[in-house]
């Protein structure tokens, strides 16, 4: 008898699960990130096609039983006339760009879904808001996307560490384009960070830290794989 086991492949590289401080306390050590950045042009991610791994297509492209069907025609309408992914995402990314940036909003009603929320009745909020909108409209059309946030480097101190505060977090989505990997797209309107260009060139340093506001523990301190949302 002869078993034959069956199972997905895994990115190669792998994807980063998380990174968590060991007992919530951040090393002042310096330390050290190897990552690949993709230079892929426009042109080149407009031809990259929809072959998806299954790896992406299992995870990336899965939205909730009770999403609200309004969300989903609005990004198919946004996404009509869009012959492939990347025309998709600068369509959707474009509509989101002309709606308000505002951090003191309500939070949605019991049992509202937030996306749904956000579109049709603000109007406005930050950007965990916006990412998260992109990253399910994305979906709703066949992008697979995933929702990504993280930390600025926060004020330079004068002792030369930087302070990171809750005000210093920021959320992004980004695009898988087969042969290319995961690519940024800013959804949060222009003028709000420092760069909001789709396919924007982000360069990536390391410091010390040293000094770190109370709020920055409220929370577990963690960078995790947003695919599961």
């Amino acid at each position: 008898v002869t078993e034959v086991g069956v199972g997905r492949g895994l990115p190669i590289p792998r994807d980063i699960l998380s990174v968590r401080v060991a007992d919530g306390v951040a090393s002042t050590n310096a330390y050290q990130v190897t990552s690949s950045v993709s230079v892929a042009t426009p042109d080149e991610l407009k031809g990259a096609g929809e072959d998806y791994p299954g790896w992406v297509t299992d995870r990336y492209l899965q939205l909730p039983d009770t999403l609200p069907d309004r969300v989903k025609d609005l990004a198919l309408k946004l996404a009509e006339n869009a012959s492939n992914p990347f025309d998709r995402v600068g369509a959707i990314e474009a509509y989101l760009h002309t709606l308000g940036y505002n951090m003191e909003i309500d939070a949605p009603p019991y049992n509202a879904d937030a996306v749904d929320y956000f579109l049709f009745t603000l109007g406005e909020g930050y950007s965990q808001y916006f990412s998260s909108a992109m990253t399910v409209m994305l979906r709703a059309v066949g992008v697979p996307a995933r929702l990504a946030v993280g930390y600025a480097p926060g004020e330079k101190t004068t002792d030369g560490d930087f302070l990171v505060k809750d005000s210093d977090s920021h959320g992004w989505t980004q695009i898988f384009f087969p042969g290319f990997g995961w690519i940024n797209s800013e959804a949060t309107p222009p003028g709000i960070v420092a760069s909001t260009d789709f396919l924007s060139r982000v360069e990536i340093t390391t410091t010390s830290v040293a000094a770190i506001d109370d709020e920055f523990f409220d929370d577990d301190f963690s960078f995790d794989n947003p695919g599961d949302s």
